[in-house]
C-alpha cells in the first residue's frame, strides 16, 4: 500500500506553507531588530501612498515609523502571520473533504453528508476534529494534546474573525462562536476576560506575540499531521505515519517558500535618457 498523494500533497502543501510562514515571521522580526530608522526613511515613499489607480493619500514618514516602533511591529505583524496561518489550514481542511469526496469516499458531520467547498470553517474544524481524534499512528504525545490544540485552533479561528472584520477588537461574537463540543477544550484570550468583559464600551485589541504565533503554528501542524496520518490509514490502508525524523528531512526553504521552482528575477534597469 501507498499513501494516497493527492491527500499527501494537500498536506504537504499545508505543512510547507504553515513553516513559510514561521520563518518569514522570523525572520522579518530579526530585521526589526537591526533595523536602520534613516535607511528606512530613504525607502519609504516621499510624500503619498497609493490608494487606488486614481488616487493618492498624503502621509508623514515619521509618523509611520513611529507607528511601528517596538513593540507595535512584533504585534501587527503577528496578526498578520496568525491570519495567513488560519487561511493556509483552512484551505487544506476544505481539500481533504473534497478529494476524499471525488475518490467516493462520501464525508458526514453529525450524521449529514458534506460538501467542503460550502462548508464554513467552524464546520470544517468539527469534521477535522471528529477524524484526528480517531487516529492512532504517530507521535503519540501529539495524539494526547488533540483537545488542547483544536481549542488553540478555534482561538486562532475566532481571533482571525475579529482581525478582519471587527478591526482587530474584542467583542461579545468572540465567546459566542467558540465551538462547544466534547473533546475540545475552550481557549480564550486573556485580555477578553480580564480587560474586555470588565467594560465591553471600551476598545480592546487583540494582542498576539511571536511566542503566542508559535504555539498557534505548533497547535496546527500537530493538527495537520494527525489529520494526515489518520486519513491515510482509515481510506488507503497506509499505516506508517508521516515523520521528518525518519525521512531526515531537513527544511528546504526553496521547498516551502516556492514549491521547488526555480524561481528567476529579472530586475531591468530602465536609463532615462535626456
Amino acid at each position: 500500500m501507498k499513501r494516497d498523494p493527492d491527500i499527501q500533497r494537500v498536506f504537504e502543501i499545508a505543512d510547507d506553507s504553515l513553516q513559510g510562514v514561521l520563518g518569514y515571521h522570523l525572520y522579518v522580526a530579526a530585521m526589526q531588530e537591526d533595523v536602520d530608522i534613516e535607511g528606512i526613511q530613504k525607502h519609504l515613499p516621499d510624500r503619498s501612498i497609493p490608494m487606488t489607480f486614481s488616487w493618492v493619500r498624503f502621509y508623514s514618514k515619521q509618523d509611520l515609523i513611529r507607528a511601528f516602533k517596538s513593540p507595535f511591529f512584533e504585534l501587527f505583524q503577528s496578526r498578520i502571520s496568525l491570519v495567513a496561518i488560519t487561511n493556509v489550514f483552512e484551505v487544506a481542511l476544505r481539500n481533504f473533504i473534497c478529494h476524499l469526496d471525488q475518490k467516493k469516499h462520501r464525508q458526514y458531520l453529525n450524521g449529514k453528508k458534506i460538501n467542503g467547498e460550502a462548508l464554513s470553517y467552524k464546520k470544517c474544524i468539527k469534521w477535522a476534529h471528529d477524524k484526528a481524534t480517531k487516529c492512532d499512528i504517530g507521535d503519540k504525545e501529539a495524539i494526547k494534546r488533540l483537545p488542547k490544540t483544536f481549542g488553540m485552533i478555534d482561538d486562532a479561528r475566532r481571533l482571525r474573525n475579529l482581525i478582519v472584520h471587527n478591526h482587530g477588537l474584542f467583542n461579545q461574537i468572540y465567546e459566542e462562536d467558540i465551538i462547544d463540543i466534547d473533546g475540545i477544550t475552550k481557549s480564550m484570550h486573556p485580555h477578553y476576560q480580564e480587560i474586555f468583559q470588565e467594560n465591553p464600551e471600551r476598545p480592546v485589541p487583540v494582542i498576539i506575540t511571536t511566542r503566542n504565533l508559535i504555539d498557534f503554528y505548533r497547535a496546527h501542524v500537530e493538527v495537520a499531521h494527525a489529520l494526515h496520518n489518520y486519513i491515510q490509514k482509515r481510506y488507503f490502508h497506509f499505516t506508517r505515519p508521516y515523520n521528518y525524523a525518519r525521512q531526515r528531512k531537513p527544511i528546504e526553504w526553496n521547498e516551502i517558500l516556492w514549491g521547488g521552482a526555480k524561481v528567476k528575477i529579472q530586475i531591468q534597469k530602465q536609463t532615462q535618457r535626456t
